[in-house]
């Protein structure tokens, strides 16, 4: 049997899984999601048929196999505390004496404490022994063992398979399975016909683990807890078993849970290889990551969740990215992606150190290098799978002498910190622990730290206090190249505002004078308000104009131009350079161009050498523009603005530009600021490019992404900024993705993988279409098909680059009859919502506007929303 294209689970005595019709049930699958969404404590468990009833407050008695591991030693201590009587199962003798001796065996905060108390107050509820034929006794056995990947990278099923023979002669009739770690989809429904092959009727149960390692005493009472069961009995059990903890409980099916923890942790494994491959990028281009990280998130909420670089490894990120990569054929490309960069982040250190070392004309062949830190994460003294001894060995295979220390970890080969300080030419920072913050490091020392934990090159901020302090700030006259677009005329507005005398100089006819009339050209949030109000109270800040000669009289030139990319996804630097050409006969001495919409890295310096050529003594600035479309006026008052100068005069003009609006300055250099625009729209394409990867799997496995979402979010703060699936599209995100891939010589992997999930949702979307029409006997040809919302972003009449007519194209293609309706964009091809609604049979969802919420659909129209705005989890 074959599951995935790799082995079947319980293969070990050629067991078949049930058919359908042998009575197995279905998994339980609430369709109202009603736990979660109502967030509800969980109930006492009911009576169930055969067994004696056991009350939440007497408690359930549980053996939990592989109980003195990081998994289910804090798992079995907190469940002792509430209430159960718990058995620890391990095969680790060394370990079960510690236990039993209260010594706890790894770093855990309360861990210690916790034992001690369990032992003291109520040793009958907490039993530690290596005996299986305890489980007969207990109600429900949890499995807290995982499945590794072997060294092709797929599952290995060893490790449940014996885990599950081992348990086969000690259960018994009307017991609850429990899977707590990490396992393959699809392993609970193989286990469960394994047990009916067995004679056994033992229900299973799924109820992920996802909780932080060293931090799970203190998170298993607080985040809440994924249930399932291929039963009712099964659902109760796991419901009586966390409801002493007092946290929210959400019910999916078997599957879902299974897959829910691997989205979890793969979405933070890509995610933390996007941070890492920006640091690869930043530091072969000789810039510094964690100056241009601390830039972008600076007071900025659309860069919450941004991480930091460093060694993304462990036992759980990793293994459960290949699971879920194995789960679907390996297609998982974003997963594989980030698994090459983060795997090699200690060659790229090495390559650093080298590099470093070269322009001195030294090597690392003896040189006396030490590490720093050798756990897989900061304050624990887990070594699992930690990359810092792979630094090692690459260190040692270049010659180099190395001393490793740990704080938390006690070895033979390692030396404690002081004396690696004292001994080391070089330190890399292996694992950045707390207790490394403030070691004085010796004169001369190279210190290598991808991780940022050590102070660097200070940035300068000037704050919105310091701003309003400057009584020497003064007006300027301003003139904005593309100011009656999406980013100039919002600019300008505010601008003239704030005081500036604001030059609009545009070429599109049309907008101009839909302007001088008091019309936005644009969905703007206040921008025909304001608009207005500019008009009336001070029409000689805002002049009109489509001549370029008008600039001479300004002192600083706004660009709002960017640099497109071509067919072949590289820059197109044309139309900067045009645009420069056009205004070279009208610049004068003194002056400052400030460059604002997204460049390609390099160009402010390209641009300011053209300056020079003609012999035009005009600064450059770049300031990038990181406003959100259809919210700039009211984000341009609030959100910082990161600034920059080629020298002390375009510094000083862009900070008096822009200090009149109230918000902080961050400044960087030229390189620095074109890179930051650059990096955070390329870290949204692929954190959304990973949502919908996700959706990609699950709907091609009959699962609801939504529903998992909903579960994995759900007041888990390590979730908060898990985003929904939807068409990432628009003439921002994509364009900038590929700028700077096009930077590193197109080795910007995950954000090619993203663009290829990205751009094909649409497909995805008319192929699931197609599938659940073919059930029925039905294809697309001749089908009436609606698309609700064809704008690029919801709430937004902007369709640039919109996927929405993509997905039209694709439809027309199979044959069938299109209407398109958006309530924000009038086009002659386009219907009313309502006439939409009453011709088609099938509803596509191109862009969840607000309006389009509460909608009423026929029951027989088939609805397909890859945004999840309209299903209700």
């Amino acid at each position: 049997m074959a599951i995935g294209g790799v082995t079947a689970l319980l293969d070990l005595e050629n067991v078949q899984a049930a058919p359908a019709q042998v009575g197995v049930q279905r998994p339980v699958c609430d369709p109202s999601f009603e736990r979660q969404t109502k967030a509800a404590r969980v109930p006492e468990a009911t009576t169930l048929p055969g067994k004696r009833r056991r009350t939440t407050s007497e408690g359930l008695r549980v053996a939990i196999i592989g109980g003195a591991g990081h998994a289910g030693l804090p798992f079995s201590l907190v469940l002792a505390e509430r209430g159960h009587s718990v058995v620890v199962i391990d095969g680790d003798d060394i370990r079960i004496r510690e236990i039993q001796q209260g010594r706890f065996p790894f770093l855990e905060a309360g861990g210690p404490e916790l034992l001690a108390r369990c032992l003291a107050e109520f040793p009958k509820r907490f039993h530690v022994t290596s005996d299986h034929s305890t489980v007969r006794q207990c109600d429900a056995v949890v499995v807290a063992m995982a499945t590794p990947v072997d060294e092709h990278l797929n599952p290995q099923f060893g490790v449940i398979e014996a885990c599950i023979a081992s348990l086969r002669p000690h259960l018994r009739d009307r017991q609850t399975l429990i899977l707590r770690s990490t396992v393959f989809p699809g392993t609970s429904a193989r286990v469960l016909a394994a047990f009916r092959s067995w004679n056994l009727n033992v229900v299973v149960s799924v109820c992920p683990e996802c909780l932080a390692s060293g931090h799970a005493i203190e998170e298993l009472t607080k985040v809440p807890q994924i249930i399932s069961g291929s039963d009712i009995e099964s659902v109760q059990c796991a419901m009586a078993l966390f409801a002493p903890f007092n946290i929210d409980v959400l019910e999916l099916c078997l599957a879902e849970a299974e897959v829910a923890k691997l989205f979890l942790n793969a979405w933070r494994y890509v995610v933390l290889g996007t941070a890492n491959q920006f640091f690869q990028i930043a530091t072969s281009k000789g810039l510094n990551f964690h100056r241009i990280r601390t830039a972008i998130m600076h007071r900025y909420g659309r860069a919450a969740g941004f991480p930091s670089a460093g060694f993304t490894a462990g036992p759980h990120l990793l293994r459960d990215t290949l699971q879920l990569a194995a789960c679907c054929r390996h297609t998982f490309s974003l997963g594989h992606a980030a698994m090459l960069v983060n795997e090699t982040m200690p060659d790229c250190i090495l390559d650093e150190a080298k590099r470093d070392l070269a322009r001195n004309g030294r090597t690392l062949a003896g040189l006396k290098c030490g590490i720093l830190g050798m756990a897989f994460k900061p304050d624990s003294d887990d070594a699992r799978e930690s990359l810092a001894f792979k630094l090692r060995r690459l260190l040692l295979w270049e010659g180099a002498q190395v001393l490793c220390s740990d704080v938390h970890m006690k070895c033979e080969d390692f030396v404690d910190a002081k004396h690696l300080l004292l001994q080391s030419e070089i330190v890399f920072i292996g694992c950045p622990h707390r207790e490394y913050y403030n070691l004085e490091l010796q004169e001369g020392q190279k210190v290598f730290d991808c991780w940022g934990c050590l102070p660097g090159p200070k940035l300068s901020i000037t704050s919105v206090e310091d701003v309003k302090h400057n009584r020497e700030r003064k007006a300027l006259r301003v003139a904005v190249i593309g100011g009656a677009g999406h980013v100039g005329l919002p600019l300008s507005l505010v601008f003239a505002e704030f005081g500036h005398s604001v030059l609009i100089v545009d070429t599109a006819e049309s907008n101009l004078n839909a302007i001088r009339q008091g019309c936005f050209p644009f969905l703007e949030a206040g921008g025909t308000e304001l608009l207005q109000r500019c008009l009336a109270e001070f029409p000689e800040r805002l002049v009109l104009t489509s001549e370029y000669s008008a600039v001479r009289g300004c002192d600083v030139v706004v660009v709002t131009i960017g640099t497109p990319v071509d067919e072949h996804l590289n820059p197109n630097f044309s139309v900067i350079e045009a645009c420069v050409q056009d205004m070279l006969p009208f610049l004068t001495k003194g002056q400052t161009l400030v460059l604002r919409s997204t460049l390609f890295p390099g160009t402010s310096t390209r641009v300011l050498s053209a300056l020079q050529e003609k012999g035009l003594a005009v600064g450059v600035s770049f300031c990038p523009e990181r406003i959100a479309q259809g919210q700039a006026l009211e984000e341009l008052r609030c959100l910082p603005q990161i600034i920059s100068g080629s020298d002390t005069q375009a510094l000083s003009h862009a900070s008096a530009l822009f200090a009149p609006l109230g918000v902080d300055l961050v400044e960087l250099e030229l390189q620095e600021a074109e890179a930051a625009k650059l990096f955070l729209n390329a870290w949204r394409y692929v954190v959304f490019g990973t949502a919908n990867q996700f959706y990609h799997i699950a709907s091609s496995r009959g699962l609801d992404f939504d529903r998992i979402r909903a579960a994995i979010t759900h007041k888990n703060p390590r979730a908060a900024t898990f985003p929904r699936s939807g068409f990432t599209a628009g003439p921002c995100l994509f364009k900038d993705t590929m700028q700077l891939a096009a930077y590193c010589r197109h080795t910007f992997s995950l954000g090619h993988a993203a663009m290829l999930v990205n751009e094909t949702m649409p497909d995805c979307v008319v192929e699931q279409a197609k599938r659940e029409l073919s059930q029925v006997g039905r294809t697309l040809m001749d089908a009436r098909c609606g698309i609700l919302g064809m704008a690029f972003k919801p709430n937004n009449d902007d369709i640039r680059e919109s996927l929405a007519f993509k997905l039209r194209r694709l439809l027309s293609w199979e044959g069938a009859v299109v209407l398109c309706s958006d309530v924000y964009v009038q086009r002659d091809d386009f219907v009313s919502v309502e006439h939409l609604l009453e011709r088609s049979d099938i509803i596509f969802i191109g862009c969840p506007h607000r309006e389009y919420q509460g909608l009423a659909f026929r029951a027989e129209q088939l609805i397909f929303d890859c945004w999840g705005s309209t299903s209700k989890p």
